[in-house]
């Protein structure tokens, strides 16, 4: 059980959650929105606080939890929609946002962990999002085994809508008109890559 409370903690804080799909619309004045749809296994959220004393689950899994993580933006950050839902297996919580600025999405202290940036220079902005973090040591065969028998079917989707043509991307696919970046990816992949998982575009 201790292993699998040890696996559990590190892919929360690795991953944010089990699953997630992420989409960010970004207009061209930097504001947008974001919508949230993720899956935390049951068995995650039962384990309530780490040892540090924060939740192993770093987005919020209520509407007044999500509201008081964005409150500090001031109004940068709104959350203009929410819904949850449970059944024996998951967790599933949907939220969507609307932000003034990337650099105020990023100060929420949920998506501090994605260390979101939008960089211009001239004409020319460059988007940056940590997908996830290299574990710090590498899993174990047990581990790997644990991640196939408790978290298959567990996907990572993040998508990022640009309001021009992306010139450049570090991770996923583009769309025909190339304003759409997709990345797509599975929690074992995404924890045995040996590295750290950062989606970048340039329009």
């Amino acid at each position: 059980m201790r292993k699998i409370v040890i696996l559990c903690s590190a892919l929360a804080l690795l991953t944010s959650c089990i699953g997630i799909e992420s989409r960010m619309t970004i207009q061209d004045n930097g504001s947008g929105t974001l919508v949230l749809t993720y899956r935390v296994s049951q068995l995650v959220t039962d384990l309530g606080v780490s040892s540090t004393g924060k939740s192993v689950v770093p987005l919020p899994l209520s509407r007044t939890d999500f509201e008081r993580s964005i409150a500090p933006s001031g109004g940068k950050v709104r959350l203009t929609g929410f819904s949850r839902s449970e059944n024996e297996k998951d967790v599933t919580v949907h939220a969507e946002l609307a932000f003034d600025s990337v650099e105020a999405l990023a100060s929420v202290d949920a998506f501090r962990d994605a260390a979101l940036t939008l960089a211009s220079q001239g004409s020319q902005h460059s988007f940056s999002q940590v997908i996830v973090k290299k574990p710090r040591q590498p899993l174990s065969d047990d581990s790997k085994r644990m991640l196939d028998a408790l978290f298959d079917g567990y996907d990572l989707t993040f998508v990022v809508q640009a309001p021009r043509a992306i010139k450049d991307s570090t991770l996923g696919t583009l769309s025909s008109d190339r304003r759409t970046l997709t990345y797509k990816t599975n929690v074992k992949d995404a924890l045995t890559a040996g590295q750290d998982l950062v989606l970048k575009a340039t329009w």
